[in-house]
């Protein structure tokens, strides 16, 4: 049976599985995964002589040449010199990052924000070389909002670096990839590493600038009589009763068994703090979504911890309570909601 000639040229052609062509891998760049602690080594920096060394290596160059063709021996010796600073120079920026420790900073969460305003991650510098480490400079390449921050170690010390990232929508933040460098001694190179710590930050939302007064408190409800169910107290005698084995403390009228000398229990319930509800569906019909988020996180702010404030939002009721933990609870699902039906932000 005769060959197809083609035949060995079409299978030639045909790339094997997984393989990625030269050209293109070239360009890809190695993608770090994420670690809680990065150490800086050499298989993690970079350094590449800055626009500054680049005149000097161009000013080297003119000495030598004039030097050789003039036969100038004092030029010799002055170019040498300089080149032997120059690598001497590269040695010790090289050196000021070397095995350099980036962590999270331990019992240092990040800073929590509203948005429109900077979110806050600590960084933990560990240097464990017996010289300082001068002139470090962190940078967030893909937030160009963030602002640079640069920091000192001395020998055998730790430190924090602070970078602050705006904070431009509710949500949770993303620590992108922190470029770590240094231009010391001289600045003639540039050395750098990245650290990809995989930190998160929880951005709540805006509070509304010039809220409208809180929505009223639930009232008390009313027996039977059309009085309201009062609770007891220390004060009613009426209300009091004689101490029994085996009632709890927080039951115990401390200041009434303090003026009689005799051990007296509440009888009714112990006073409860009044509710306030925060409601979405009590905000105007015609409020958009993030107006609803920032007026209902105003408010929340703005009730202080002698009310009990519950929150309900389209698919998402907490229950009536208070203080910092439950107040960090509601603005946590403010934070997070999305309207139901839908996988995006609201």
């Amino acid at each position: 049976m005769p060959r197809d000639p083609s035949a060995a040229t079409r299978h030639a052609a045909l790339p094997l599985p997984g393989a990625t062509p030269y050209r293109r891998r070239w360009f890809r760049l190695p993608r770090v995964p994420e670690q809680r602690e990065v150490r800086l080594d050499r298989r993690r920096l970079y350094i590449l002589p800055t626009r500054g060394g680049l005149g000097f290596a161009v000013l080297l160059l003119a000495m030598l040449m004039t030097s050789l063709n003039y036969n100038i021996s004092l030029g010799f010796g002055l170019t040498f010199l300089l080149a032997g600073i120059g690598m001497a120079c590269m040695w010790t920026a090289y050196r000021n990052l070397l095995d350099l420790a980036v962590t999270a900073e331990p019992g240092v969460p990040a800073r929590d924000a509203f948005a429109g305003q900077d979110a806050a991650f600590a960084l933990r510098l560990s240097n464990t070389d017996t010289q300082a480490r001068i002139g470090i400079e962190g940078r967030i390449a893909a937030m160009p909002g963030a602002v640079a921050a640069s920091i000192t170690l001395d020998a055998a010390s730790d430190g924090t670096l602070t970078l602050l990232v705006p904070a431009a929508r509710r949500g949770w933040l993303r620590l992108s990839r922190v470029t770590l460098s240094s231009r010391f001694p001289f600045g003639l190179f540039r050395v750098w590493g990245y650290a990809d710590l995989g930190l998160s930050v929880l951005v709540f939302p805006a509070p509304e600038p010039a809220a409208p007064p809180l929505p009223p408190m639930a009232t008390l409800d009313h027996g039977e009589d059309g009085t309201a169910n009062g609770h007891a107290t220390d004060e009613g005698i009426d209300q009091l009763r004689k101490y029994r084995s085996g009632d709890p403390l927080h039951r115990i009228a401390w200041k009434h068994s303090a003026r009689t000398g005799r051990w007296m229990s509440r009888a009714g319930e112990p006073p409860a703090r009044p509710t306030r509800w925060l409601d979405w569906h009590a905000l105007p019909a015609g409020l958009p979504v993030e107006a609803r988020l920032s007026r209902l996180c105003a408010w929340l702010l703005a009730v202080g911890d002698e009310a009990e404030v519950g929150l309900r939002l389209p698919g998402v009721e907490i229950r009536p309570g208070h203080g910092a933990g439950h107040r960090r609870a509601c603005l946590e699902a403010l934070a997070l909601w999305r309207a139901p039906g839908n996988g995006g932000s609201a």
